[in-house]
Formats: structure tokens, C-alpha cells, sequence
């Protein structure tokens, strides 16, 4: 009976227990169509019309940008002539407010020897 103290002991003790693994599907690789094509002639007709019209509307600003910039210059030039001229009559004013003054006139009436009559005077106001 000592004997049976000293069996061998199965081999799966020393060797370490493997699981069968499952079966994995193979990983599908989608590929690409080899005949698609990129772009299509109504898409790029559409593609160069859209081109075309933003083309148009770029060189439309562009015009009406230089037109508006020339209609500014314009009125620039039309109001510094304004003032100028506003200026130029500011001056007459002041001037014929000097040459009225009732001392000019006084002197003047004296060298020619005029005589002052009040029944023939008026005065005019503006």
C-alpha cells in the first residue's frame, strides 16, 4: 500500500492547461470600386459654371468699387470748390460792408463838394 502514496501523477500537472482558441473570421477588407471615376461631366460642367459666375462677381465688385471711388472723388472735389467759393463771397461781403461805411461815403460825398439834403436820404436795410 505505500505504493499508492508514489503514483505517478498525470502528465497535465506539469504541462500548463491550453484553451482551444475559437476560430476568428477573416477581417473582410472593403476595397474601393477600381472603375469609379473622380468627378463626372456634369459635375464638372456644374463645378465651371459656378467658377464662371464667381468669377463675373468678383470682376463686378471690382468695377463697381472704382466707379464708386471715382463718384467720391467727384463730390470731394465739388464740395472744396463750395467752399472755396464760399469763401470768395464771405470776402465780397466783408468787402462791400467796408466800402459802405458812412464815413467812406461822408469823405467821398466832401471831395467832390456834394451837399448832404436828409429829405433825399433812404436807408435800406437787407
Amino acid at each position: 500500500m505505500m505504493n499508492d502514496n508514489l503514483a505517478r501523477q498525470p502528465e497535465t500537472e506539469h504541462q500548463p492547461l491550453v484553451q482551444p482558441q475559437p476560430q476568428q473570421e477573416p477581417k473582410k477588407v472593403h476595397k474601393l470600386n477600381p472603375q469609379t471615376k473622380g468627378v463626372t461631366r456634369l459635375e464638372s460642367a456644374v463645378m465651371s459654371f459656378f467658377g464662371i459666375i464667381l468669377f463675373g462677381l468678383a470682376v463686378a465688385h471690382i468695377a463697381l468699387s472704382m466707379q464708386v471711388s471715382t463718384v467720391n472723388r467727384s463730390i470731394q472735389d465739388v464740395q472744396s470748390q463750395s467752399v472755396v467759393t464760399q469763401i470768395e463771397n464771405e470776402n465780397y461781403e466783408q468787402k462791400v460792408q467796408e466800402l459802405s461805411r458812412y464815413d467812406r461815403v461822408y469823405s467821398i460825398a466832401n471831395d467832390f463838394d456834394l451837399e448832404m439834403n436828409e429829405d433825399q436820404i433812404r436807408n435800406v436795410f437787407r
